[in-house]
């Protein structure tokens, strides 16, 4: 076996400090680990839940509570930047304890007889489910941050969101296609088993060279690592307040907010509106939106990055947000032909597209205005005010399409996101990088 620079700890993998491609892969694949309960719990479920007739405000609560440890990250990050086994990395021990606790939280979910029967404990271990995979996303974001270049960064946000869509995708199809065959507890089954295989990833792949494999593996922590370690939550508060107060920190929380809460909204209504409006089966709706994600996950892995580098970060946000506008008044004008499937899927298609490119931006955005320092903190506390929105737009669907028709609804995401360009004109990541270097 050979030896690391330090001269005892085992080699493994390269270190993903050093080594560019093994880092596009192995956060990919994180990132599709974190589409898997997505997939499943927030698109294939819903549309099962739908055609087994439960009510839009009970499918919009599910969604909406489950969906709520999103929104709860900015506990996540200062715990993160505080404390950490920095001998085997900042970020990866961390990594590692959110995926053994998405894959037991599987298992238990698997376990409980006739889930739509006992609503309320699907609810709560879903809960459970998302508060792993989102404690899994705010240690990967950190360590995206901190391993990968800032030139690098819009290329490999569109490997790990097309990653994370891919998840998704596969989860949708999959889970809805054995949830037909076998039940939801097969489904999540299925889950554990691939979130096992990724996990194998971080298990052998460490952050810096030198550092330990596993807790009793030997090895030490990076100068690098012990540099970025703050040692106090007031040292962390401090820190944060400085850079959280820049105008365009503040303008960035304002707009991720208001984006996603059309995402909530819009991934709650359409499953209920396909199949109990439409009369779609829930495996029709679940196995198209799969098919339509993966494209979208391909098209962010191979031109999204790219996209981004050429385009520029707020102006692809812009026009993507107004096409999604554009596209949610066509469907409110053709109404009169949702009989046929056409508009629909249309829709669908478009958005997840659209979605998938405007997601690779906001990722890029985040991590580009975040502080190396309490890169943690700060990322998870934008993603939790995104993830705000998008718990509340699933929770806002069932009261509203209880007030307006359809339609109607189509036209308020279309004005929501003319309220979000407006603010996109406030965000500008050059002048907060510079403003940034003074701190």
């Amino acid at each position: 076996m050979t030896q690391s620079s330090s001269g005892s700890a085992p080699a493994g993998l390269p270190a993903l400090a050093e080594h560019q491609i093994l880092r596009y892969v192995a956060f990919t694949l994180l990132y599709a680990a974190q589409g898997l309960p997505y997939g499943l719990l927030s698109v294939a479920v819903p549309a099962y839940m739908a055609e087994q007739g439960l009510e839009p405000t009970q499918i919009g609560s599910f969604m909406g509570i489950i969906l709520l440890p999103w929104s709860l990250k900015l506990i996540n990050g200062p715990i993160m930047d505080r404390w950490s086994f920095l001998s085997m990395g900042r970020r990866r021990p961390w990594v590692l304890w959110a995926q053994a606790g998405m894959i037991v939280t599987s298992l238990i979910m698997a376990s409980v007889p006739n889930p739509l029967q006992h609503l309320a404990v699907l609810t709560a271990l879903g809960f459970v489910m998302n508060f792993f995979t989102a404690f899994q996303d705010v240690a990967v974001d950190g360590m995206a941050i901190e391993l990968i270049p800032i030139e690098q960064q819009p290329r490999a946000n569109g490997f790990m969101w097309g990653g994370k869509v891919l998840g998704g995708a596969a989860a949708t199809a999959g889970g809805a296609w054995i949830m037909d065959a076998s039940g939801l507890g097969a489904a999540l089954f299925a889950q554990a088993i691939v979130v096992g295989l990724v996990m194998l990833i971080p298990l052998f792949a460490r952050e810096h060279r030198g550092e330990r494999l596993l807790p009793w593996s030997p090895g030490k922590a990076s100068e690098l690592t012990k540099g970025l370690q703050l040692e106090s939550f007031k040292e962390i508060a401090r820190s944060l307040k400085k850079v959280i107060l820049l105008p365009v920190s503040l303008v960035a929380g304002l707009v991720f907010f208001a984006y996603n809460l059309i995402r909530g909204f819009l991934d709650a209504l359409m499953p209920v509106l396909t199949v109990q409006e439409m009369g779609w089966a829930h495996t029709d709706f679940s196995e198209f939106s799969a098919m339509v994600g993966s494209v979208a996950g391909i098209m962010g892995m191979v031109i999204g990055g790219i996209l981004v580098e050429h385009v520029g970060r707020r102006r692809t946000i812009g026009i993507g947000v107004m096409i999604l506008a554009g596209g949610s008044v066509a469907m409110a004008l053709l109404a009169a032909e949702w009989s046929q499937r056409l508009p629909a899927q249309t829709f669908i298609g478009a958005y997840h597209v659209i979605d998938t490119l405007v997601s690779i931006s906001f990722l890029a955005t985040m991590m580009a205005i975040s502080w190396k320092k309490v890169a943690a903190t700060q990322f998870s506390l934008y993603m939790a005010i995104a993830n705000m929105g998008l718990s509340g737009g699933a929770a806002l669907m069932g009261p509203l399409q209880g007030i307006f028709s359809y339609p109607h609804l189509f036209y308020l995401v279309a004005g929501w996101g003319c309220l979000v360009v407006i603010g996109l004109r406030f965000l500008d990541v050059e002048a907060h990088l510079k403003r940034m270097e003074h701190l």
